[in-house]
């Protein structure tokens, strides 16, 4: 069974070269010391999270991972540093119990309202985000890089990639014709790679497949995760709520690679219509009356009767987080409003206790020379 196929323009192959050559040459400046990372291993470990394509691999919930076991291992405070993409605010922010998505971005909002005793921060400098943080009364035991794979000014003692099932780094080119932001043997700086998005029965044979041909060292371990989806939760409530299978669902979805949601959403609900925005999408009021619109105008296909059920929107997590206090967005809309929060799993415990138990010895070796 073939890898699922994705698109891309070969007509802007030339503009790739040269992007691709653009980015050789300043990883080549890094490589060779002429531009400067600064470490910060001698105060706290870091850990980075990133990918070498422009979005869609599921970075936060894998970040949400990451917190999520450090704080059981009884490491605090766990720090997780985002730029913070698209947010309306400049220079270094705390996240705080006032704080708004528009303030701080959807996803780094969206991790601080699920651990509240993290620290949460973003900047648009990592640099100058780390030191802000270890300026803190009580500083973070560990910091957590949301998307700084390209942004090398830091030097992380611990790199994870990220490359999706859907869209697999090895069959994909650079930017403008793909997706890579970063020549592929760049996978190569990543401490371990993780295929992510996978399919709940992923075979043996895909698995031998990718980690032949992915373009890593014998020393890089490639793990395989894939999304678990917990229960709807309502916009109005912010409380688990079921949604009749039977209705009417419009799926909104500001996400680089809604495929995997897409599935789900085709699998358990009755998808109708889809609406699909740019990553980091900020709805504007006409969004929202489209939504509204298509919402209540939901065409049935025909092989089910009219059930009487209102017509409902899933949306994803991330997307909720710059719903839930949007203008437009009155009380009625938000009761229809659902999204799908997701955790992420590996397809087996022995991938998971490997991947723990390189993070646990990385960020405890660290310590101790504190």
């Amino acid at each position: 069974m073939p890898l699922p196929a994705f698109h891309t323009n070969s007509w802007l192959l030339p503009l790739s070269w040269l992007y691709g050559a653009a980015t050789a040459i300043r990883n080549w400046l890094f490589d060779k010391g002429h531009l400067r990372s600064v470490s910060f291993e001698e105060k706290v470990p870091v850990i980075c999270v990133g990918n070498i394509s422009a979005g869609g691999t599921g970075k936060t919930p894998h970040v949400e991972y990451l917190v999520r076991m450090l704080q059981e291992e009884g490491i605090h405070p766990v720090g997780v540093l985002s730029r913070g993409y698209k947010r309306r605010s400049k220079g270094f922010q705390l996240a705080e119990p006032v704080s708004t998505a528009a303030q701080l971005g959807d996803e780094p909002y969206q991790i601080y309202r699920k651990f509240r005793n993290a620290v949460v921060a973003v900047c648009e400098s990592r640099v100058e985000g780390i030191r802000q943080l270890l300026a803190l009364p009580v500083p973070p035991a560990v910091i957590i890089l949301d998307d700084a794979m390209q942004h090398r000014w830091v030097q992380p003692g611990f790199t994870i990639c990220l490359t999706s099932y859907y869209r697999i780094l090895y069959k994909d080119c650079m930017l403008p014709a793909g997706r890579l932001r970063e020549l592929q043997d760049n996978v190569r700086r990543a401490n371990v790679v993780i295929v992510s998005k996978c399919p709940p029965a992923l075979r043996k044979e895909e698995e031998t497949e990718i980690t032949g041909n992915m373009p890593t060292t014998f020393e890089q371990p490639i793990y395989f995760s894939q999304f678990e989806y917990e229960g709807l939760v309502n916009l109005s409530t912010l409380q688990p709520q079921d949604v009749d299978p039977k209705s009417n669902v419009l799926m909104v979805c500001g996400i680089a690679d809604p495929s995997s949601m897409e599935e789900y959403i085709q699998t358990h609900y009755r998808l109708l219509d889809k609406m699909l925005f740019s990553d980091h999408h900020n709805f504007s009021s006409s969004d929202i009356d489209e939504i509204r619109h298509r919402m209540e105008t939901i065409v049935d296909d025909g092989l089910n009767p009219d059930t009487g059920l209102k017509s409902v929107v899933i949306t994803t997590e991330k997307d909720a987080m710059r719903l839930m206090r949007h203008p437009a967005v009155d009380d009625e809309l938000k009761s229809r409003i659902y999204f799908q929060p997701a955790r992420i799993a590996f397809i087996s415990k022995e991938q998971e206790t490997r991947f723990k138990n390189q993070i646990l010895n990385y960020v405890r070796k660290n310590q101790k020379k504190r």
